[in-house]
């Protein structure tokens, strides 16, 4: 008895366009990888658990009874920051002091008039640069200046939330010298509830952005040109 085999004929190849297996490679080729998103989340954690510690130092003031060093420096951006430092020079808690970043169209008779106490000194004892653009270039007007005085210990009065980026800008420029950071509080935040306060909030991540950015041009070492131009905001 003989037997017939069947033979099934094969099945029809599924329709796949040229369009469309272009785009399963696509896919395939630009699907993130998952280590590539661990190194992410990993950087992300890294990031927001820096912030923190951060918030902290950048939100922390000065005690009243601040050290003594040879010179003091503050830098332009608020009028506390002035009045703190030429409070700090008449106290006799440094010897010079240097306001960084000033506007060309304001000389020492206007900053006398503008701060009380300050005519006096002015005559004898604060120094102002013009040409500071930003913090870096408060940096190394300021640099310029402690070398030309021979100064080796300088108070640095700038606004507490500035102060981490302003102290990691000049330990680069003077690193043989005793900086003493002595940060002063500001009202465009709220220090002690800033986590809750979204102005205070902004401000912060602003200036950590930039602090982590100043930090990896240090890392770096990219070359940076000195500042050509004076500065047209206020003092």
């Amino acid at each position: 008895m003989s037997r017939t085999r069947t033979w099934a004929a094969p099945s029809a190849a599924p329709n796949v366009t040229p369009v469309t297996e272009q785009r399963r490679r696509g896919r395939w080729l630009f699907r993130p990888a998952p280590v590539v998103l661990g190194l992410c989340l990993v950087g992300l954690t890294g990031l927001a658990i820096g912030f923190i510690p951060f918030a902290r130092s950048a939100t922390r003031v000065a005690e009243t009874d601040g050290p003594r060093a040879e010179a003091i420096v503050a830098m332009t951006g608020g009028s506390s920051r002035l009045t703190d430092a030429i409070a700090l020079l008449g106290t006799g808690q440094g010897r010079r002091l240097l306001i960084s970043g000033v506007n060309p169209m304001v000389g020492e008779r206007e900053l006398a008039r503008l701060i009380p106490g300050s005519a006096a000194l002015m005559q004898c004892c604060i120094d102002l640069d013009h040409r500071a653009l930003n913090t870096l270039g408060n940096a190394m007007e300021t640099g310029k200046w402690v070398r030309s005085n021979g100064f080796r210990s300088v108070l640095v009065v700038t606004s507490s939330y500035h102060m981490p980026r302003t102290m990691l800008e000049l330990q680069r420029v003077l690193p043989d010298v005793k900086l003493i950071a002595y940060p002063v509080s500001t009202e465009a935040m709220k220090r002690n509830v800033w986590w809750k306060d979204p102005p205070s909030l902004k401000i912060l991540s602003f200036e950590y952005a930039k602090y982590l950015m100043a930090a990896v041009r240090l890392r770096l070492d990219i070359p940076t040109a000195e500042p050509r131009t004076a500065r047209a905001a206020t003092y």
